[in-house]
């Protein structure tokens, strides 16, 4: 029997009456896209789905569509610097070192902490449209990511939370990604939250329940007794909103002296799109013309 088609969505959840809210996202889809864009190793894959999962969860619940968050985790690993934008229910990520990668687990699990690294910061920038965006920064807690995600919603935004991501990756090919978040709401009974405790290893292995089992089915088996409400849901894609003005206008704040050497050098420019590698050629004459409106 073929596996039925499992659409990648947020749900957007409540539990025992407002005491806690969840969301729970399926991002396998939006992984393959990026592993088709990056060529990632095994370990990078399930590094960069993980950081879109979690992304996503944070900029699921911005109010405008035009605001964003910027996620870089910059560890000591080999795969060097992580980076993804979430724009609500849109996310793009890239890596400075993609194919990268680092051996197994002892338990024959993908390493992400060793090829991250445990050393380091996670910075959130969230662009509300205000005069400054706010920005948040923890040190690593282990480079497996939702840990870390955990600690910066603990430490940075005051919210305890439960973070769950999971990865499946063979032969660089996600085959089931996404990710969970719970978060305790002021006035939550203390019932609520051993309910909660207790029920967080059944996101242990997230990654294998999402491969096979409706979002709508895990609510249920999981939050059975906490009366979950779900009270919105959308679809996810991976989406890059690059485009040649944009990359116009890095070219131009290179700054005259650049611009000239380009110019004497190879009288054109190629700029390539770390999000979505698309490369976009700049010629001499529209160098010039940068150049008398520097």
């Amino acid at each position: 029997m073929n596996q039925p088609f499992l659409p990648d969505e947020m749900l957007h959840i409540t539990l025992m009456d407002g005491q806690a809210r969840a969301l729970l996202c399926r991002t396998t889809q939006l992984s393959r896209d990026a592993a088709r864009i990056h060529h990632p190793s095994n370990t990078a894959c399930a590094a960069l789905s993980r950081l879109m999962s979690g992304t996503l969860m944070l900029s699921a619940v911005m109010k405008n569509a035009t605001d964003s968050v910027t996620v870089t985790i910059a560890g000591d690993g080999p795969v060097g610097k992580l980076t993804a934008v979430g724009m609500q229910n849109a996310v793009k990520v890239t890596a400075e070192y993609p194919q990268a990668d680092v051996p197994p687990r002892a338990d024959g699990h993908l390493d992400v902490g060793a090829l991250v690294g445990r050393h380091g910061r996670m910075s959130v920038v969230k662009d509300l449209g205000l005069d400054r965006p706010y920005v948040g920064q923890v040190n690593l807690i282990s480079g497996e990511i939702a840990e870390d995600f955990a600690q910066y919603y603990t430490a940075s935004e005051q919210v305890p939370s439960l973070v769950a991501l999971g990865a499946r990756v063979y032969e660089g090919e996600p085959l089931s990604t996404g990710g969970i978040l719970v978060q305790t709401l002021p006035g939550c009974a203390e019932e609520t939250l051993s309910q909660l405790e207790l029920r967080s290893m059944l996101f242990a292995d997230i990654s294998r329940e999402l491969a096979d089992q409706a979002l709508d089915t895990l609510v249920d088996l999981w939050f059975d007794g906490l009366k979950p409400v779900i009270v919105k849901r959308e679809p996810l894609v991976y989406r890059c909103d690059c485009s040649r003005e944009r990359m116009s206008r890095a070219l131009a704040a290179l700054g005259r002296d650049e611009l000239e050497d380009i110019l004497r050098t190879d009288g054109f420019a190629t700029l390539t799109c770390h999000f979505c590698r698309t490369a976009r050629v700049f010629s001499e004459d529209e160098i010039r013309k940068l150049l008398e409106n520097a």
